[in-house]
């Protein structure tokens, strides 16, 4: 959606209404969203939710118009205008409010959880839970640290711990194919690595293809991106116009493959996908895994996904976890070599190349010494910017 002059909504844009729902998978929630809202319907975006996966859908409603069908009147369009002022108005309004409360709680719960919270007492196991870092990480942390540790012993020992993490690095051409389940954030990936490269490898030239035919909005999303970025966008219907797409592009081309998402449980949607990447010859996969996904959702997927042989795993949405030792407790558990992480909210400054130096250096600034337990004034979510203030 674009918006008018002076920054003012479109009347498109002041006539759309979103309408959400929720499923068990992407397969039966699209049947809902076409029995409602027809084949045209169009999607914003999809984002799984403990129940399943929720799709968000763009309703358009007609602009009003007299019995005649003619145009509104001097006076309704008075009347429109008055109305949309007292609803800015109320806007603003419940925004300042919302606001408020926002502070009042950041500033209430970060006193609860400075005065609940044992990580700057007790005993080092529950220190190193509270911190996030459980499983073999906090094992291995145990048989090494002091009953209470620094900041640097802590981010040492840490580093130390994840040496057995695999730290893989994207090729420098070649084509790519971003494949994980709906909602994972393929397609926001796609999006944060091309700023990337535009800003830091300009002169290799980059191409943006799309697999995905069955989610709404999919090809607009590239289109627009392309337009704005400067870059070729490519949509192919099935392997074979995939495999003859590549094969005109330079070789020293890097190219990044969107694939339709496919649930862990849809095994014929994933036996066509590995399918059409074998036809295509498109060796160098990676697993796009969402972060705020439960424990047990991630490791189905994993082994869903294990048969297409991805050759690493981008985490993404990292900013959901309230403590960045899960990333890490979660990155021991796991045999693929980990590319990096992305946070989905901010295209600019999302991505960030594995580092398990960099990644141990954040837990242990969050780790509070004994001697202090400092009373924090905002509860902030953990994020991966250094210009950040920590909590």
């Amino acid at each position: 959606m674009t918006a008018g002059p002076g920054g003012r909504r479109t009347g498109q844009e002041r006539n759309m209404k979103i309408k959400k729902y929720r499923a068990a998978d992407s397969q039966q929630a699209m049947r809902l969203i076409r029995a409602e809202q027809g084949p045209d319907a169009s999607i914003l975006t999809c984002y799984q939710v403990p129940e399943g996966i929720e799709f968000v859908v763009a309703i358009n409603t007609p602009d009003l118009q007299d019995a005649s069908g003619r145009q509104l009147s001097v006076r309704a369009r008075e009347s429109q205008k008055n109305d949309e002022t007292a609803a800015d108005r109320d806007l603003m309004t419940l925004r300042h409010e919302l606001g408020s409360m926002r502070v009042l709680l950041e500033r209430n719960l970060g006193r609860l959880v400075a005065q609940e919270s044992p990580l700057a007492t007790g005993d080092l196991a529950a220190r190193l839970t509270s911190a996030g870092l459980g499983g073999v990480l906090q094992q291995r942390l145990r048989t090494v640290l002091p009953e209470q540790p620094d900041r640097e012993t802590l981010a040492e020992a840490i580093k130390t711990s994840l040496g057995a993490v695999t730290c893989g690095e994207w090729p420098a051409h070649g084509a790519t194919a971003l494949i994980g389940s709906p909602g994972a954030g393929k397609t926001q990936l796609m999006i944060t690595l091309a700023l990337q490269h535009r800003r830091r490898s300009p002169q290799t030239p980059l191409f943006l293809v799309s697999l995905d035919r069955l989610r709404f909005g999919a090809r607009e999303q590239l289109m627009a991106l392309g337009k704005v970025l400067r870059l070729p966008v490519l949509f192919a219907e099935d392997a074979a116009a995939l495999r003859d797409e590549l094969a005109q592009l330079p070789a020293d081309a890097r190219v990044l493959v969107d694939t339709a998402g496919a649930d862990h449980h849809d095994e014929a949607a994933l036996a066509a996908l590995g399918k059409s990447l074998d036809a295509a010859g498109v060796a160098h996969r990676v697993l796009v895994m969402a972060m705020d996904m439960s424990e047990e959702l991630r490791q189905l997927t994993l082994s869903a996904f294990a048969a297409l042989r991805p050759s690493g795993v981008v985490t993404t949405r990292v900013d959901t976890l309230a403590q960045p030792g899960l990333l890490a407790s979660w990155l021991c558990r796991q045999d693929l070599p980990w590319l990096g992480s992305s946070i989905s909210r901010d295209h600019a400054a999302a991505w960030q190349a594995a580092d398990t130096g960099a990644l141990a250096a954040r837990i242990a600034v969050r780790w509070p010494l004994a001697a202090a337990v400092p009373v924090p004034e905002h509860v902030e979510r953990w994020s991966w910017s250094a210009q950040r203030r920590t909590a």
